[in-house]
């Protein structure tokens, strides 16, 4: 009966150890993405439709098909290319994950809030929005 409840608790740490990690991998990947300015490989990670707001755009779409955020965000990093990004605040709930982050030009800076919801077995991106410091 020991040995039961020893094998159980083994098994739920290294299944929340593996669900942790996952966590910390996906957001560590946007981060790398962001920073190299890729939209392609940022939509990848979208959800099929996602919230994208970008203020020194005009941009304010709550309902967006993923390969058309894709092409404005295109737009965007060629107009405002990464010299940085960085996490500020990182959190999670529910199947959600959260982060606000600075996405920094040479000339300008942008505060950035990710949403991330579970999606199956992956989470995706529903909500971006980047707003000039």
């Amino acid at each position: 009966m020991k040995n039961l409840q020893l094998l159980t608790i083994l098994t739920t740490i290294i299944l929340l150890n593996a669900s942790l990690k996952s966590e910390s991998e996906i957001t560590e990947r946007i981060r790398s993405i962001i920073k190299s300015g890729n939209a392609h490989e940022l939509a990848v990670h979208f959800d099929r439709k996602l919230e994208l707001v970008i203020d020194t755009e005009k941009i304010d779409f709550h309902n967006i098909e993923n390969g058309h955020a894709e092409l404005i965000l295109k737009g965007f990093f060629k107009k405002h290319p990464p010299k940085a990004f960085t996490y500020i605040y990182q959190g999670s709930a529910d199947r959600m994950r959260y982060s606000t982050a600075t996405y920094n030009t040479s000339t300008d800076a942008f505060e950035v809030y990710i949403l991330m919801r579970k999606s199956k077995n992956n989470y995706v991106i529903n909500t971006l929005h980047f707003r000039k410091e």
